[in-house]
């Protein structure tokens, strides 16, 4: 449906997620003491613990997941120590979780609960409260930016010819791919818009619905995303492994070749 006041929605995100508070840099070149393996595995403890949270969302996760991207990406000294010491990275992933659990509506978490039952006394409740101010004040306080997640959820909103079960699946889907995607350091400095294009695109070739190719030429228009372009086809690549790789439910699909060519990535849209 094409919503005016979900298009300005987007158009006003996407402004947002370009502003220089939300841009992530390539902040492990800064450093020889934390590598994209650390950075996954607390990626993966992050899903961990929010599945054990009754009723709270992966998308926590994922904005978790945001805030220690863009913490590690601010330059500040509080950055710098993270960046040198896995201890205090460490932390500051666990207090990303926090904080992103702090804005889940309807859920309340203390630090010492934090400190005794998540960390298992690893770090202590002072440690995570002093951890949370340095990340606040280095994000400027601003947590509400777009992640790949909404983006997801407006543009299936404005996406001509999907509704119903057919929504539902590639909804599903997208967000899956994201949840992986996101955990990849690769993926850092995409935009939140980039990736929730790829995982629509990939989910749409995956479940075979060929015929909503007008529905993602609508969505490339909207965006503005250029998918001929290297990091976008580099993105949707990346997308196409992680499903092949991990989405075990489902067969690899006969696009996938086709998909993956740079060449001809988008002759279908």
């Amino acid at each position: 449906m094409n919503d005016p006041l979900i298009l300005s929605q987007i158009h006003v995100m996407q402004q947002q997620e370009r502003s220089a508070s939300y841009l992530c840099s390539d902040y492990l070149s800064r450093t020889q003491v934390i590598g994209p393996s650390h950075r996954h595995a607390l990626c993966q403890w992050g899903y961990e613990t929010i599945a054990a949270c009754n009723g709270v969302s992966r998308s926590t996760a994922v904005a978790a997941i945001t805030y220690f991207d863009r913490f590690l990406s601010s330059n500040t000294p509080a950055a710098e120590r993270a960046l040198n010491d896995v201890v205090i990275c460490q932390l500051a992933f666990v207090t990303s979780l926090v904080i992103a659990l702090k804005i889940h509506p309807g859920f309340t978490i203390e630090s010492d609960f934090v400190s005794g039952v998540i960390t298992r006394n690893a770090y202590g409740a002072d440690e995570i409260n002093s951890m949370e101010l340095e990340i606040l004040q280095s994000l400027s306080w601003k947590l509400n930016g777009p992640t790949p997640h909404d983006f997801i959820g407006y543009f299936l909103e404005v996406m001509p010819g999907v509704s119903g079960a057919c929504l539902e699946r590639i909804r599903s889907l997208s967000k899956t791919l994201v949840e992986l995607a996101v955990s990849r350091y690769d993926t850092v400095m995409y935009l939140p818009s980039e990736i929730a294009f790829a995982s629509i695109f990939c989910a749409v070739y995956h479940l075979e619905l060929q015929l909503l190719a007008n529905g993602l030429r609508f969505l490339q228009m909207i965006s503005g995303v250029e998918v001929r372009e290297d990091h976008m086809i580099s993105l949707l690549q990346t997308m196409i492994c992680l499903s092949r790789e991990r989405y075990v439910a489902l067969e690899a699909p006969p696009l996938v070749s086709r998909v993956c060519s740079p060449p001809s990535i988008m002759e279908d849209i």
